[in-house]
């Protein structure tokens, strides 16, 4: 299913959402794990511990944070599906990224798990029939579709890389 199909109209997630064309979820999943193995990650690795402010997270973190912030929404998106009322607990992703202990980590690890997440996330989402796609929950505390956390994975996905670009590189 396209984005233009996103039933109820999103409300915070748009910002991230909106990065992604009207494709089909299916190809912007794909697309986005495509863009993760096309990283140059020799260009890369020397900034891994580079935060371009205080206060910022480093680029391994920005790379935790995508993964996580996935693991949590496909979880969500998990429960949805399955007609599990349960209400998700938030998150609070400055505390998740100060308990990542990933100093000692090398980048192309971290993006290793990262890609190891979205393949994951690829085959949930492909597990889905439409009908599936179109069911609702309470993600946060906004309604979204299963469709609108998919394009949200993937949007997500793209903020970063584009701040990656701007403020790391």
């Amino acid at each position: 299913m396209k984005k233009a199909a996103i039933s109820p109209a999103l409300e915070y997630y748009d910002r991230y959402v909106d990065h992604v064309p009207d494709i089909d979820l299916s190809v912007a999943l794909d697309e986005s794990l495509q863009a993760l193995q096309a990283l140059n990650i020799a260009q890369l690795e020397p900034q891994g511990n580079y935060a371009y402010a205080p206060g910022k997270w480093t680029l391994k973190n920005v790379f935790q944070h995508i993964t996580d912030t996935e693991r949590v929404f496909a979880y969500r998106t998990l429960l949805f599906a399955r007609h599990d009322k349960t209400s998700p607990p938030g998150f609070d992703q400055d505390l998740f990224a100060d308990n990542t202990f990933i100093d000692n980590r090398s980048l192309q690890d971290v993006l290793d798990e990262l890609i190891a997440v979205r393949i994951s996330t690829i085959a949930l989402f492909k597990s889905f029939s439409d009908d599936t796609l179109l069911r609702t929950g309470m993600n946060w505390k906004y309604e979204m579709s299963i469709l609108a956390m998919g394009f949200t994975i993937a949007g997500h996905q793209l903020h970063h890389l584009q701040i990656i670009k701007e403020k790391y590189l």
